[in-house]
């Protein structure tokens, strides 16, 4: 166990620091502005005229009315507005009115990237506040009344047909005391399960941007497992939904420290050191002592333009809603390693949590059978995703495959000879999706498609999503959704999701969904 925990010590060092180099060497330049208030806000102007001046703050763009500001510095040298900037112009956010609040420039401003609403704007700090919710239909009435599990049990399907407003989150962000210093709380709940301890999770996270490529944080964060898992929720093709075999394979959010950032132009990363691949809904006393979780992925956006402003930290989107003019691309890499026992493992109903199963469905640690008799107390998870994505003019075509590893496996009582050593399943998933209608209409496929020792499930789905709001800025903001959904014998389910463990057929929804 010691040489192993040094080998994984020294390729943590040896791929994260040379990024942490990269990122800390790279040449920053700020621009300030300062408005009349006292005020001042850092970033990079993108953009200004005779009345209005844009900057780029962290990701975000901002615009202002130069009668509010004061002073101006580009790249630390004073200017006086207006003077015409020869950069590119990019969308930003209108002129905030006088009347909203002359002593806080973006009082009430609203993001389209969901930032939210600026509540509050001070020289001590900010704080938005941002809502994400749905309202779920559900008809699982197609799906077979039973199903065989890999060790020859017939078990019931549970099937569902129930209206349910499905989850929401709200949050609460900004930064405080100096403007690298961010953090985020919030509040998510699955009404699904409400009246269960899990309904419920109060999560967040401090951040700190040690230069303008670079940031150090801790607190709940999602281990970047797969393309899925890179913080891009909720912008996905089906509502709150990743694909079959992408549930499958991927870990959660856990508590832990990370490293994030940019350290070459297009180039993004995030790595995670966590307690465990799922947090929420575990208390501390359940997590072991080892500290053995590290999850990382890197993304390379050689346009540039994947994702749009706000969102590139996080892999962009799925799907072209943006309906990019010139093709953009992405490739990913994603790694992940775990020591997990039984006790730390999340109810199967806990928000946004995953659980560790063989593919006919059944839980690895509740699953005796599986190792002849033997009672599983701890595993070693290993998992590698690979993904793959192009954008142009409405159509996008994004897939991913997947390869994971169960072994070292160690047991409380003696299990004998059981066969093997390991289990290893992999998987793909695929999703072409296309615009009909130019920001207003979308058609979406999904396919995936698992090989385990225990069965070979797999799904595909048809759907649509309509974008009723006529605001230019704020369409994606709400949309309604249907989809028809087609299972083999699905190796995932809980309340949360349209899944069901064992469903073999047709499963319908209709979502409404909205965030800001």
């Amino acid at each position: 166990m010691l040489k192993r925990n040094t080998c994984l010590s020294r390729l943590l060092l040896g791929i994260c620091l040379p990024l942490l180099l990269l990122a800390l060497n790279t040449e920053v330049f700020a621009d300030v502005i300062e408005f009349k208030n006292g005020a001042t806000i850092t970033g990079t102007v993108t953009e200004q005229d005779n009345k209005t001046l844009s900057i780029n703050v962290d990701g975000k763009i901002f615009t202002y009315s130069k009668s509010e500001i004061k002073n101006i510095e580009i790249e630390g040298k004073a200017i006086s507005p207006p003077s015409p900037l020869s950069v590119g112009g990019m969308e930003a956010d209108p002129p905030v009115k006088d009347s909203i609040d002359n002593l806080n420039p973006l009082y009430g401003n609203l993001n389209p990237e969901r930032a939210g609403f600026r509540v509050a704007n001070t020289k001590y700090g900010t704080m938005n506040i941002s809502v994400w919710a749905y309202v779920r239909y559900l008809n699982q009435l197609n799906l077979d009344d039973y199903y065989t599990d890999g060790s020859g049990i017939e078990k019931s399907v549970h099937q569902r047909n129930d209206i349910q407003f499905s989850k929401t989150s709200i949050q609460f962000k900004g930064w405080i005391f100096d403007e690298r210093l961010i953090y985020l709380a919030y509040v998510w709940a699955s009404p699904n399960v409400m009246g269960q301890a899990t309904a419920f999770a109060l999560v967040g996270n401090i951040e700190y941007l040690i230069t303008d490529r670079l940031k150090i944080g801790g607190g709940i964060q999602g281990l970047p497992t797969s393309r899925a898992m890179e913080l891009s929720h909720p912008r996905f093709n089906r509502v709150d939904t990743r694909s079959m075999s992408g549930e499958y394979f991927r870990g959660s959010y856990a508590a832990g420290i990370w490293l994030e950032g940019q350290p070459l132009d297009d180039l993004y990363f995030r790595t995670v050191l966590a307690n465990s691949l799922s947090k929420l809904g575990v208390d501390a006393g359940q997590i072991d002592t080892k500290l053995a979780t590290w999850s990382t992925g890197a993304w390379w956006l050689p346009k540039g333009a994947y994702a749009t402003p706000g969102m590139i930290w996080n892999g962009g989107g799925y799907g072209d809603f943006e309906n990019h003019q010139e093709a953009a691309f992405r490739l990913g890499a994603h790694y992940t390693t775990s020591i997990e026992n039984a006790e730390s493992q999340p109810d199967v109903n806990d928000p946004e949590n995953s659980q560790i199963r063989v593919s006919d469905g059944r839980l690895i640690f509740k699953s005796p059978e599986v190792f002849n008799g033997g009672l599983l107390d701890e595993l070693r998870y290993q998992m590698v995703a690979v993904d793959a994505g192009i954008k142009y003019k409405g159509f996008a075509l994004e897939g991913e495959v997947y390869f994971r590893k169960l072994n070292d496996f160690k047991f409380l009582n003696d299990p004998g000879d059981f066969g093997f050593s390991y289990l290893n399943d992999t998987g793909f998933s695929i999703q072409p999706s296309y615009f009909i209608l130019k920001q207003k209409l979308q058609a979406y496929l999904v396919g995936s498609k698992i090989w385990g020792d225990y069965g070979d499930p797999w799904d595909g789905v048809v759907g649509l999503n309509w974008y009723p709001l006529k605001s230019d800025k704020f369409q994606r903001q709400f949309r309604i959704n249907g989809d028809a959904q087609y299972t083999s014998q699905s190796p995932i389910g809980n309340l949360s999701l349209p899944y069901t463990v064992g469903g073999k057929g047709w499963t319908f929804s209709v979502i409404a969904e909205m965030f800001f």
